[in-house]
């Protein structure tokens, strides 16, 4: 046993290195293990930001397509608020010709044929 204990003697600062880079090799070992489960996590962070993305992406081409419907809409309106005065001020009219003269029927019947061809004019201005 003396020469066990000879050869540990000796040899003291060369096994203290050993174990030193054993202590290295396992903490880098669990270093390593830890930054694996940290790519998974990115990984996983990814996938996440990716299909937000996308549902962003929608969202955004759905609310495009609402903005050009409302703006549509708009240059409808602004044709058609001319257009409603006409016609009010037509109605008015023939409704004051009405209550002035006694208007036969003929007459009435050819102011409300009149009036049915603005509405018809009308119509065909909104089908454009």
């Amino acid at each position: 046993m003396s020469n066990h204990g000879d050869f540990q003697k000796d040899n003291a600062f060369i096994l203290s290195k050993f174990e030193e880079v054993a202590g290295l090799l396992e903490h880098l070992k669990s270093q390593n293990r830890s930054l694996k489960n940290q790519v998974i996590g990115l990984e996983f962070e990814k996938e996440n930001q990716y299909k937000e993305i996308q549902n962003l992406k929608k969202t955004n081409q759905l609310l495009k397509n609402d903005i050009k419907e409302l703006q549509d809409n708009v240059v409808k309106e602004n044709i058609l608020i001319p257009q409603n005065f006409k016609i009010k001020n037509k109605i008015i009219k023939i409704v004051s010709d009405i209550k002035e003269n006694e208007v036969e029927v003929s007459e009435l019947k050819n102011l409300v044929a009149l009036l049915i061809e603005e509405l018809d004019s009308c119509i065909h201005q909104l089908e454009k």
